[in-house]
């Protein structure tokens, strides 16, 4: 075992180098992951400072206890965990989301403060049961990749480094070598989904005709077709899109029909990607409705619609999305020298602490339009999408528009003016 992860982490010993921000629950994986992390730093000259952090939900009677047990068994492995316990409570819709995104924002906020990456110890089975039940949601190739190793939440790197790693081996380990963790009753509700799919998958093990190892192949076989998939998508997009720092896309629209007519459900995926993009959306549009759009959009029914927070429309032979004025959440507190996020679109990055405020007057509008006779005529419009930043002292400054590739984002930016807006390109 101790071969087998000596391996793994030589294969990450290139991404595990910064500060780690631990997700502790206090399950067997968790203190698995925390338990290798010390082993890391010991055999493998790891500098880095490492926070481990217990969420306590407050979701259950035991949850305190479970979280000063956990904070314990840290401790017993050379690390001092900090218990924070969520403040709002839960009130309706789904349960184990709700919690998860507290868990994320918690994690981020505290990995933004130490300038560090968040390790997570989602193992093997978890990939499992992730590509199970988005099979049984007919998911496309994208989401059959299932978790991958490495993500981003915003600027913050997510490492999981046990996805090779079975929940037996996990298990038979910490068995060996006499190490507690937290049993969870919440794994055995079958009121969530992936406690049903972890039951019918480990019935469907029984069966001898059935290999779980084909499941956990398809996110490999699927990530190396999305690969292939995206290099395609990446060269057509080069040629035939156009990028703009306010937060726009131009496409070529002789192109795009096109490829409209040859493959529909492959240009509505492509077109879709750009519209969460410029949209700020966490979710792609639903791609059928997208194609009735476009197909309609192409027939001359209308010359604009909009979808997903983004309108389309035809100018100058380019079909154009902008950020539809409405749905923008202004009144954000920005801290100078701090990386911030607006309606997921853009980077902030200040020299002065103040409050994002809307352009709706335009009174203060940005100039980024005079030689880009596609957006001129939406001048007034674009810039009630994009704030302005109104310091303490009550000025306005407009901000300093570029854009950056979404891999390039990252916790090191450099600030190039007093309040740069910078448009996220490409983010998935």
């Amino acid at each position: 075992m101790i071969d087998d992860f000596k391996c793994l982490f030589n294969k990450s010993s290139t991404i595990i180098k910064n500060n780690l921000v631990v997700g502790l629950s206090g399950g067997p994986d968790s203190i698995f992951l925390l338990f290798y992390i010390k082993y890391l730093k010991e055999n493998f000259s790891f500098l880095g400072s490492v926070i481990p952090i217990i969420i306590d939900h407050g979701l259950r009677t035991e949850s305190c206890n479970e979280a000063l047990k956990t904070k314990k068994i840290a401790n017993s492995i050379g690390f001092n965990s900090k218990i924070i316990k969520i403040k709002d409570r839960y009130s309706s819709g789904n349960l184990q989301n709700w919690a998860r995104i507290r868990r994320r924002d918690i994690l981020y906020k505290i990995a933004q403060k130490h300038s560090a990456d968040i390790v997570l110890g989602h193992q093997y089975n978890d990939q499992v049961e992730t590509i199970y039940m988005r099979l049984m949601r007919s998911s496309g190739f994208d989401g059959l990749i299932g978790i991958k190793e490495i993500t981003k939440w915003k600027e913050i790197k997510v490492i999981r480094p046990l996805l090779k790693i079975k929940k037996k081996e996990i298990l038979n380990f910490l068995s060996s070598k006499k190490i507690p963790y937290i049993t969870d009753k919440s794994n055995l509700d079958l009121r969530f989904e992936r406690v049903k799919s972890r039951n019918v998958l480990n019935l469907l093990e029984k069966n001898k005709h059935f290999n779980i190892e084909k499941l956990h192949k398809l996110s490999s076989i699927s990530m190396r077709f999305t690969k292939s998939i995206n290099k395609i998508e990446n060269i057509w997009k080069n040629e035939n899109i156009i990028y703009h720092s306010h937060g726009s896309v131009s496409i070529n629209y002789e192109i795009f029909v096109l490829l409209f007519k040859k493959n529909n459900m492959f240009s509505s995926y492509i077109l879709g990607k750009l519209i969460k993009n410029v949209g700020g959306n966490d979710f792609l549009p639903r791609k059928l409705k997208l194609i009735k759009n476009l197909k309609d959009f192409f027939n001359g029914k209308f010359n604009r619609f909009t979808i997903n927070n983004v309108v389309i429309f035809k100018k100058f032979k380019c079909i154009n999305l902008i950020r539809e004025n409405r749905n923008i959440k202004y009144g954000l507190e920005i801290s100078k020298n701090k990386i911030f996020f607006f309606d997921n679109r853009f980077v902030i990055l200040s020299n002065f602490d103040g409050i994002l405020v809307s352009n709706d007057d335009n009174l203060n509008c940005i100039n980024h339009f005079t030689d880009n006779e596609l957006m001129f005529k939406f001048n007034k419009y674009i810039n009630s999408t994009i704030p302005n930043l109104k310091t303490l002292e009550g000025k306005l400054i407009k901000p300093y528009l570029y854009m950056m590739d979404n891999n390039d984002i990252n916790y090191n930016l450099k600030i190039k003016s007093d309040f740069d807006l910078i448009f996220i390109k490409g983010k998935n």
